[in-house]
């Protein structure tokens, strides 16, 4: 009887995945099929969608309307060398992004630009005071700016919102181990305000991207820094003004800029527009193979619980750590590029991604890191076996350091609401440590603080032993401060200033492969399958959903929907229940 509701329920989910998902899939299937490209074809790159380090691995992907930094770099060096493209367009952000990421966009508009093709970047408003927006375009040959609006990018802020004092107001306590002084991560929960650790490494950080972008805005636009930065502290300036200092070249709406590039390219009657997610060029298929693993997002251990459909990223390390050991496997893979752009997470999740990089390199493959918006603690941790490190001028790295702890609330349960957590201990002194009701004893906190000395000894170590540097010098540049790129590299602890070319490069370099010989780019993890991915969210195996799809064929019934909502439910209760069953 079991077996069959089994098989009853694999139908149902056929027919669902035939009438209703399947389409779905078509569509994404038809959209990554690939099409001509005009002869006389503009590139169109819009900023104004939220922009990732990396796609998602989804096999739903395409259905998404943002964007990456990688497809962008690799879209746009593909197109420098594609005939039916003669220049591009991009639509500007209006509001801002990781400062890394502008920088990476603005190089591969430079390197774009080095083909000989045009560049033409339009904005509706510089209207978010970050400088972000405007560098990820100023190396445009023409920047065109909406006539009613106005530039207000001026510099770049960090906020911090503390709650120490609100949770000493309703008797919170929180517990925390850092290690050191810089880690300041868990100072929004114990701390009113900046320390001035907190405060000098910050201010160190900001003023570190703020000159490497009034660096890369003078250049670009041809202005000394020192005007430049005085033209800056005068914003908000009208659409007038910004034309007048000479930080747009045209004034205009969307349209006119279009028309400008179609015209550049060859006249409106004959010029396209080819929005970038639809262009699909001819990557390289000959000569030896650089394998791309990606990283986004926090370092996590566990089952890798992400929706298909979703557009989070998280870095799970035993996805992360399996697709460095199969690209380490592949015969044909001569080097690893590990594109890291994480903000840290879990040290156990990060050693196993670690060991995974010390394998390839046992087997001889070299492993290069190129980092994106972030790689910062965890982050570097994964990064630091690495033979070669590459980050961008304003890449937020380091935090070398740990920190861990918990919130103790049964006070402000107690004294608010009248509720109460109590407990039953049953073992060593260490059992209730974690528990959100009460502080942790002085035994309790000494062992805690113990255990996370540990962690910070082992990343320590690891970083001395991966960078080739003395242990007491990586302490004393670690105490969990962070670092931008440029700043990194000052000290060691990153090789070489840019992007994911620049890493392809040192990869090929490593392994042995001349600068001037094309290679093919194989990305890792490899997406999922569309059916695997969708019969793992309604239980049913691979081969049961094909299956099931083909009887869908033959039964469709619009009643059935109905009977799927109950079974799914069905099923979804019983999983709960089998989990309130575990003993926590």
């Amino acid at each position: 009887m079991k077996q069959f509701l089994f098989t009853i329920a694999g139908v149902f989910v056929g027919l669902l995945l035939f009438f209703v998902i399947l389409p779905f899939i078509f569509i994404a299937s038809a959209g990554s099929s690939k099409p001509t490209t005009p002869s006389h074809s503009v590139l169109v790159v819009d900023l104004r969608n939220e922009i990732h380090d990396l796609a998602p691995n989804s096999p739903f992907a395409s259905l998404s309307p943002n964007i990456s930094v990688v497809d962008i770099v690799r879209k746009l060096e593909a197109a420098e060398k594609d005939s039916h493209i003669k220049g591009v367009l991009v639509r500007a952000p209006e509001m801002g992004m990781a400062p890394a990421h502008a920088e990476e966009i603005r190089q591969a508009l430079l390197d774009f630009k080095t083909s000989g093709k045009f560049v033409v970047a339009h904005a509706q408003g510089f209207e978010f005071p970050t400088l972000s927006n405007y560098v990820a375009v100023s190396a445009a040959d023409d920047i065109w700016l909406q006539n009613g609006t106005d530039f207000s990018a001026t510099g770049i802020m960090s906020e911090t919102t503390f709650l120490g004092g609100l949770f000493a107001r309703f008797g919170i306590t929180a517990q925390f181990e850092q290690f050191y002084e810089f880690k300041n991560a868990a100072n929004i929960y114990t701390q009113k305000d900046y320390t001035a650790e907190h405060r000098e490494a910050t201010t160190s950080l900001l003023t570190g991207v703020y000159n490497s972008f009034l660096a890369e805005i003078a250049l670009d636009r041809k202005i000394a820094v020192e005007p430049l930065k005085a033209v800056l502290d005068n914003a908000p300036l009208s659409a007038q003004q910004a034309l007048t200092s000479k930080l747009v070249d045209h004034l205009g709406m969307p349209e006119e800029a279009s028309d400008v590039a179609l015209e550049k390219a060859g006249g409106q009657n004959r010029a396209e527009l080819v929005d970038l997610a639809a262009y699909t060029p001819n990557y390289s298929t000959s000569g030896p193979t650089i394998a791309i693993v990606g990283g986004e997002g926090g370092i996590v251990t566990g089952p890798n619980n992400v929706s298909p459909f979703s557009d989070e990223s998280v870095m799970n390390s035993d996805n992360i750590a399996a697709a460095i050991r199969e690209a380490t496997d592949d015969d044909d893979v001569k080097a690893i590029v590990f594109r890291v752009s994480s903000p840290g997470g879990s040290a156990i999740a990060s050693e196993q991604i670690w060991a995974a990089i010390e394998r390839a390199k046992a087997e001889s493959k070299p492993v290069v890191i190129s980092m994106g918006a972030y790689a910062a603690s965890g982050g570097y941790y994964v990064a630091a076996p690495a033979n070669k490190i590459v980050a961008m001028p304003s890449t937020i790295t380091g935090s070398i350091g740990v920190l861990g702890g918990k919130l103790a609330v049964n006070d402000a349960l107690n004294r608010y609401t009248g509720a109460n957590i109590s407990s039953i201990e049953v073992g060593g002194p260490f059992v209730s440590a974690m528990s959100g009701a009460k502080p942790m004893s002085n035994s309790q906190r000494e062992a805690f603080h113990t255990a996370m000395a540990r962690i910070y000894t082992d990343f320590t170590g690891k970083v001395a032993a991966g960078r080739h540097l003395p242990i007491a010098r990586v302490q004393e540049i670690a105490k969990g401060r962070v670092w931008t790129g440029s700043q990194a590299k000052n000290l060691g602890l990153v090789d070489a200033i840019g992007g994911l070319r620049t890493a392809i490069e040192q990869a090929k370099t490593l392994a042995g492969i001349e600068a001037k010989k094309s290679v093919q780019i194989k990305m890792y993890p490899e997406m999922d399958d569309p059916f695997k991915a969708l019969s793992a969210m309604f239980g049913a195996s691979a081969q049961t959903a094909r299956a099931a799809a083909v009887f869908g064929m033959l039964l469709g019934d619009e009643r059935l929907s109905a009977a799927l909502r109950d079974i799914r439910a069905a099923n979804q209760n019983g999983v709960q229940a089998q989990e309130n069953m575990r003993i926590r």
